[in-house]
Order: structure tokens, then C-alpha cells, then sequence
């Protein structure tokens, strides 16, 4: 993935840690609540973005 070329690795690993701990949360269902929360325009742009970022490192690694 290009865009990881300019993340930091403390970045990443809390990416990665953030992506574990909700698996473990919502199972088989983490795309769509990320999808949900990626899409949820009651939230600020910046959190929007968040979600949208662990969204698609989570198609790459669950999808």
C-alpha cells in the first residue's frame, strides 16, 4: 500500500493494536462497523478519516 510509505511505525503498530482489539470485539462484523463509522456524518471529518484508514487496512488484512 502506498499511503504506508508515509506512516510512522508507531502509526502502524497502533493501527495494527486498534484493529486486533476490535476484531476481538465485533468478529466477522469489523468491515461493516468500520464502514458504518467511516460513513457516519454525525462524526467530526478527522474521526471520519480515522475510521476510514483502519477501514481499508482491515479489507487488506480481514477482507
Amino acid at each position: 500500500m502506498i499511503l504506508g510509505l508515509f506512516e510512522s511505525a508507531e502509526q502502524r503498530s497502533k493501527d495494527a493494536r486498534d484493529l486486533d482489539n476490535m476484531f476481538k470485539r465485533y468478529g466477522d462484523d469489523i468491515l461493516n462497523v468500520l464502514q458504518a463509522r467511516a460513513d457516519d456524518t454525525k462524526l467530526r471529518d478527522r474521526d471520519r478519516k480515522h475510521w476510514a484508514r483502519l477501514l481499508r487496512k482491515a479489507k487488506s488484512r480481514f477482507g
